[in-house]
């Protein structure tokens, strides 16, 4: 009995945690009016990681029968970018053509500045999905449905984005229902048609990922030669271990500039993590042979810090092929 309470408690709770979230739904078609949707996309520019947000620019159509809309129904009077920071309707180049079966074919530019919560796990190898959500204003699901243009839809051939792979856009439509009732007296929780356009790209990052981590690199090759100088001058390796440290400071720096805080463990996580161990490394080596130098056990110093050598000259670089690897098979 108590078990059969305990389970429908935590039914309810479940059921309770889904509804405080907006979801995508099934809605009946039958007499619902079709509205055909398309997109043109002509700029895609300002992608900024650390800010998390793109900046496009894009052509958006319909064509609808007057007689079937409100008097004041114009398509772009009534559509919201939902996913949009801002954005802006170009009024030199927004017009409605009438067509000779009485419909009316309505176009219009905007810009938009747009979040994107880009996945960087596998940067600089990372293929990113770049998503506009376009939804229907006051007018809500009960009433229409937009039909995706998805002959027409598609990217400028002038869209040249240096360093990346832009594939075909992806263009879908689905009711979407929101958590609140915006207030109604209805009581109704609010469903509104929405069409969704993805745009599917891949970075070309070899270049990047030489550019971006050579600091760690550098680090790497500074901690190699370590062994080197293990006879001659062992003040010299304090030397070298600071210069390793600071060229993994300052690449650090700069890769946190470029990428937001992430809550997954990513391939510069792995590349940072691994150069600061070897840099750790090299400073207790050094440490333990000063030690067994003063113990007058000059011969097994060299010996352990021969194969600590070689475990970081060959470990270090495994590791990160590793990581590209599992980056270029995803």
């Amino acid at each position: 009995m108590m078990l059969n309470k305990l389970l429908l408690i935590l039914t309810c709770l479940f059921a309770f945690s889904l509804s405080a979230y907006g979801q995508e739904v099934v809605v009946d078609d039958s007499e619902r009016v079709e509205i055909p949707v398309g997109l043109y996309v002509t700029s895609l520019y300002d992608l900024d990681m650390a800010e998390k947000k793109y900046t496009i620019t894009a052509w958006i159509w319909s064509t609808y029968d007057p007689q079937l809309m409100p008097k004041d129904f114009k398509f772009f009077n009534r559509i919201e970018i939902t996913n949009a920071r801002n954005w802006a309707i170009l009024e030199t180049e927004n017009f409605t053509i009438d067509n000779p079966d009485g419909t009316k074919h309505s176009m219009t530019k905007f810009t938009a500045e747009v979040n994107q919560d880009w996945d960087l796990t596998y940067f600089p190898f990372d293929k990113q999905f770049i998503t506009l959500n376009i939804e229907s204003v006051e007018l809500d699901s009960t009433f229409m449905k937009y039909v995706p243009d998805t002959e027409n839809s598609m990217l400028s051939d002038n869209l040249d984005l240096i360093g990346w792979y832009v594939k075909p856009i992806q263009v879908r439509s689905f009711d979407y229902k929101y958590p609140t009732t915006f207030g109604l007296q209805s009581g109704a929780k609010g469903v509104y048609p929405r069409i969704s356009v993805v745009i599917p790209m891949e970075r070309d990052g070899t270049r990047m990922f030489w550019t971006y981590f050579l600091g760690f690199f550098v680090s790497y090759v500074i901690i190699s030669i370590l062994y080197f100088f293990n006879r001659t001058s062992l003040d010299s390796r304090v030397g070298l271990i600071m210069s390793a440290l600071f060229a993994c400071v300052g690449n650090k720096y700069t890769i946190d500039i470029l990428l937001p805080s992430n809550s997954v463990f990513t391939l510069s996580d792995l590349i940072q993590i691994a150069t600061f161990f070897i840099v750790g490394v090299g400073l207790l080596s050094s440490v333990m042979i000063l030690q067994l130098m003063k113990w007058e056990r000059k011969e097994l110093a060299y010996k352990i810090d021969f194969a600590i050598t070689m475990l970081v000259i060959v470990g270090y670089p495994s590791i990160i092929a590793y990581g590209v690897l599992e980056a270029l098979s995803q």
